[in-house]
């Protein structure tokens, strides 16, 4: 109503209690009647436009004597308020408008107002809700838009603290905290945010909220004197806080040791029954400033109405008698500008609550440069101060006691007499103050309001569909902005800096919110291309299937190697079975697809082992190489292979097998996604982790996993491994240079199999017939060890390969020639002996290998004498050598015999 009233006259100002009222107010008129038109003075801040018309400010600063049509008086009852009473007396005594002056204020302030100004016109304005008395009530029981109260910065902290546990927070209000830092708070509660304000008794003015409910958490303050029961009017201010307009409301208190309300106190609230005022309090507003006796002797007079009384000492008059016995002071007490300026200084209040003595130091301080000189402040003393205050770090408390002392110079700053470039520094105290206000605001938040949780809290219920969900790129999960935890494939994990006691909250939070986008996931997944899953083979890790870098399911043990099983993961399969099973049919097609593409031959030969059609030992052979996930060493399997028929041995050449000297293998397995679906395949088939697999594209390893280098096809070799077909490539090579020496110039290069024709020569040696052919060539042939080099083989490595293909050095090491001389004979029993024959009887003759092989009569003893050391035995003549048959026509190795003829005649 008065802003209405102000509004409709000409000109006019509203002096109120607090800074957050005035510029609240003036807000709401600049934008009625323009920024340039309206002023705001406080003490910390000053807006005044050349052209303002009306003013808003606090009663401290409010400017009187300034002629305007309306003068609007807010909360008149705080002249009975010992610490600022006299000047609220003072204003409702002295300010009057031209055309209307509005007094606003409590009821028990009737009988005085028809005392001291009778000529004024009283307006009652009933309250349209009802304020009840709602009990006694635990701190979890309060509801929802309730105000909490207390009167002690320790009490307020602790109860916040609780709701943050239990209730996501609450703001808190607090006469120390800045307008700004305040208004922040409320804006939150407001907003929604928190249900929940806890607050001092600076909640009971100022501040109109959608409160429902106000609970005491104390009856007691302690006023700057001693600690009292609040009186009925001063529950009443803050009990009024609850409800709004025609919304009632209710008060209450929780956990009070020192007992509850009164009924007495209960009825006066409830029907708004106050024991009216008796006096209010009056200091004289304009003392003299001749002398500073002269002007304590003013402050210290008595009122002459009966209805007014003296105010006790506040802290402008309390620092004033402090300065009063300094040496300094009381020399210049006779001169009448010195006291004024002194009284003047003494109006600086007490931001910091660091009482008169304290307080008196700084104010001497200034009062010594208004005095002298130009009377001007030192801008160098003001800098410093507002460079040591420039610091947003710290607690909630330091950061509040910064702002206090930074509104001490906000409050030098306004003064354009005390300080020069008052615009400027006004300015950047401003600035630090709006900077340390949203510091302050941030760390409350922080400490004291847990927005995940109070978000959950508050919107438990059916209005968990309504609330905005977002999932990151991430797969941060958000409600309302606020995050839950990270949504990984279909695996919702909780925000791992949440509270242990907040997970089974943010959970089934989580199952609400996400319902619709693990639909939509699955059914995604359920269409999606190859290209967005694959195959996950960590090392140690069972063999996984991802989608989109998210692993969704294991593969197990199946039917057949081929053929694995597939798990889902827990997440997945929460979801609704139609949704299930397409995901499942789609992770097996998948499966199906990439063997089909990578270990298409492995496939292959587990169905022509299972294939009745194929012959036994066929069968029986294949078994084992899909047994090995495709590879085998030759050792292993030599039996199946030697059994095998003329007729059987192309069926495994027809599947693509490489029949090595050493191994047996497909060339096709061999490649990287190959070998990793292999390893997938075997680690699931056996229940093993994967191994770790050699880089992609190695062909020699000096150390791994031997697991995974043995799955990848590696053999060892010397103290390193060798890729299987690099080592059957050196093979053939050494067997192409053998048949190359053994065959004359003239004579085409033999066919066959290398390992074959290896095999019937075993034992024979190779060096050429005759004399003359030995001395002319150092015995045994060469085998170019350029291949062996670009693979990485050294020497070692490369003698010990070779020697496992049954080549054997001969001659000076030096020559590196080498002689053919097959598996050892002992070997070649062990790996032929029926498994059925009887050992041999004890104490039977020994024979010979080639005795006990062949059945031939053994061998006549060498005549002569045995050869000296360094001295070379003489050779017993060989006997005539069947003419060599020639290569078979349909062995694979007649081209190999062509291709060298060939290139002998380029």
């Amino acid at each position: 109503m008065a802003v209405e009233r102000l509004t409709a006259h000409v000109s006019g100002m509203i002096g109120f209690p607090l800074r957050l009222l005035a510029r609240e107010v003036y807000d709401r008129v600049a934008a009625i009647k323009g920024p340039a038109a309206v002023a705001l003075v406080t003490g910390e801040e000053r807006i005044w436009p050349p052209e303002a018309r009306y003013v808003l400010g606090t009663m401290e600063a409010l400017p009187i004597e300034r002629d305007v049509a309306f003068v609007g008086i807010d909360e008149a009852q705080l002249g009975a308020d010992p610490e600022r009473g006299h000047v609220f007396t003072d204003r409702m005594l002295r300010a009057r408008g031209r055309d209307e002056t509005m007094i606003l204020g409590s009821a028990s302030l009737t009988p005085l107002i028809r005392e001291l100004v009778p000529e004024a016109e009283i307006v009652g304005r009933p309250r349209f809700s009802t304020l009840s008395y709602a009990g006694a009530m635990k701190l979890s029981r309060l509801p929802k838009r309730s105000a909490i109260v207390a009167f002690s910065a320790e009490e307020v902290y602790a109860i916040a603290e609780m709701l943050r546990r239990f209730a996501g927070g609450a703001a808190v209000v607090m006469g120390a905290l800045s307008p700004r830092t305040r208004n922040a708070q409320v804006a939150m509660f407001e907003a929604g945010e928190v249900d929940y304000l806890v607050a001092t008794d600076a909640i009971g003015m100022g501040l109109n909220l959608d409160v429902r409910h106000v609970a005491f958490a104390s009856l007691q303050k302690f006023d700057g004197r001693r600690l009292r029961r609040l009186t009925i009017a001063e529950m009443a201010q803050i009990a009024g806080r609850a409800g709004r307009h025609q919304q009632d409301g209710s008060f209450g208190t929780i956990g009070l040791p020192q007992g509850g309300m009164t009924p007495e106190e209960i009825a006066a609230i409830e029907g708004h029954h106050f024991p009216p005022l008796s006096s209010l309090f009056w200091r004289n507003p304009q003392p003299r400033f001749d002398t500073l006796d002269g002007l304590l002797a003013d402050l210290a007079q008595s009122p002459a109405h009966p209805a007014l009384r003296a105010a006790p000492e506040a802290v402008d008059l309390a620092v004033l008698r402090h300065l009063a016995g300094d040496i300094e002071v009381a020399a210049r007490g006779g001169e009448p500008q010195a006291v004024e300026r002194l009284w003047d200084v003494c109006g600086l209040p007490d931001f910091e609550q660091l009482g008169a003595e304290h307080h008196s130091r700084t104010v001497l301080r200034l009062w010594q440069w208004r005095t002298s000189g130009d009377g001007m402040i030192d801008p160098d003393w003001f800098a410093r101060r507002l460079a040591r205050l420039d610091d947003a770090e710290g607690d909630i408390d330091q950061l509040a006691s910064r702002i206090a002392a930074v509104r001490t110079l906000c409050f030098i700053a306004q003064r354009g007499d005390w300080i020069a470039d008052a615009a400027g520094w006004t300015a950047q105290t401003q600035a630090l103050e709006s900077r340390l206000s949203d510091a302050l605001h941030a760390a409350l938040t922080q400490r004291f309001v847990d927005r995940r949780l109070a978000l959950l809290i508050r919107d438990a219920g059916q209005r968990h569909a309504a609330l905005p969900v977002a999932v990151g790129a991430d797969g941060t999960v958000a409600v309302d902005g606020e995050a839950l935890g990270t949504l990984n494939g279909f695996s919702f994990k909780v925000d791992p800096v949440a509270r242990a006691s907040d997970h089974r909250l943010l959970l089934a939070a989580a199952d609400k919110h996400l319902r619709g986008e693990l639909a939509r996931r699955a059914a995604a997944l359920a269409e999606s291309d190859g290209g967005a899953l694959a195959l996950v083979g960590d090392a140690g890790a069972p063999p996984r299937l991802a989608w989109h870098g998210q692993t969704i399911a294991t593969l197990a043990r199946g039917t057949t190697l081929v053929q694995p099983a597939i798990l889902l993961d827990a997440a997945l399969r929460r979801l609704d079975p139609p949704q299930v099973q397409a995901i499942a049919e789609r992770l097996q097609r998948f499966v199906a697809e990439q063997i089909a593409r990578h270990a298409a031959p492995l496939a292959a030969m587990g169905a022509a082992a299972g294939d009745l059609f194929t012959p036994p030992r066929v069968r029986a052979l294949l078994a084992a190489l899909v047994d090995g996930g495709g590879t085998a060493p030759r050792a292993a399997v030599e039996d199946q292979l030697a059994a095998m028929t003329a007729d059987e041995r192309p069926l495994l050449r027809r599947l693509g097998l490489t029949i090595g000297s050493l191994d047996l293998f497909h060339p096709q397995l061999l490649k990287p996604e190959a070998v990793r679906w292999r390893a997938a395949l075997l680690a699931a088939q056996q229940g093993t982790a994967m191994p770790a697999l050699p880089p992609h594209g190695a062909v020699l390893q000096k150390g791994g996993d031997e697991a995974g280098l043995a799955v990848a096809g590696f053999r060892r070799c010397a103290s390193g491994w060798l890729r299987i077909d690099m080592a059957e490539k050196l093979a053939r090579q050494a067997h192409a240079a053998r048949m190359q020496a053994a065959t004359p110039p003239s004579a085409p290069v033999a066919g066959g199999d290398p390992h074959h024709a290896a095999q019937q020569e075993a034992g024979e040696e190779s060096e050429g017939d005759g004399e003359g052919a030995a001395a002319a060539l150092p015995p045994g042939f060469a085998i170019d060890p350029a291949l062996a080099t670009s693979l990485g083989l050294d020497e070692e490595a490369r003698r010990a390969l070779l020697q496992s293909f049954g080549f054997r050095p001969v001659g000076d090491p030096a020559l590196q020639r080498w002689r053919w001389a097959g598996l050892k004979r002992a070997d070649r029993r062990q790996r032929r002996k029926p498994e059925h024959r009887k050992p041999e009887r004890k104490g039977a003759p020994q024979r010979q290998a080639g005795e006990a092989a062949k059945g031939r009569p053994p061998r006549p003893a060498k005549k002569g004498p045995r050869p000296k050391p360094g001295q070379e035995a003489p050779r017993t003549p060989r006997p005539e050598r069947a003419p060599r048959r020639g290569p078979s026509p349909h062995s694979p190795f007649a081209g190999l015999a062509a291709l060298l003829a060939e290139g002998r005649k380029d």
